[in-house]
């Protein structure tokens, strides 16, 4: 998702529909929608500093850490409790690169 100036990267964060807003400067704001269907509802958590090394966002994990693809491909994770970047030696294409959270079920899937 695009808008005028900023690119959109819509995650599930913490249990929240939240979305990683970010510029050429490479500063992400992240807001978490509080209300569904009422568009005023999004509320600013956190705003991660510009980082030079990063392009973009690529997906979040189940507590309050993102992943991101620098822009040699390297994927980082980074800990936004601890504002920490880690490196963990893989590598993402530039468009075929996303994070998912998989959570196995032991439950039967019906209606499919």
């Amino acid at each position: 998702m695009v808008d005028h100036f900023n690119i959109l990267h819509l995650v599930l964060l913490n249990g929240s529909i939240a979305r990683i807003m970010y510029d050429k400067t490479t500063t992400f704001h992240i807001r978490i929608l509080g209300e569904l269907g009422v568009k005023k509802s999004w509320a600013n958590v956190f705003i991660i500093k510009p980082l030079p090394c990063v392009q973009h966002p690529i997906g979040a994990g189940e507590k309050c850490d993102i992943f991101l693809r620098k822009n040699d491909d390297e994927i980082v994770w980074y800990d936004m409790s601890t504002q920490t970047i880690e490196e963990l030696g893989v590598k993402g294409s530039e468009y075929y690169c996303s994070i998912v959270v998989y959570k196995e079920n032991l439950l039967p899937i019906v209606g499919l």
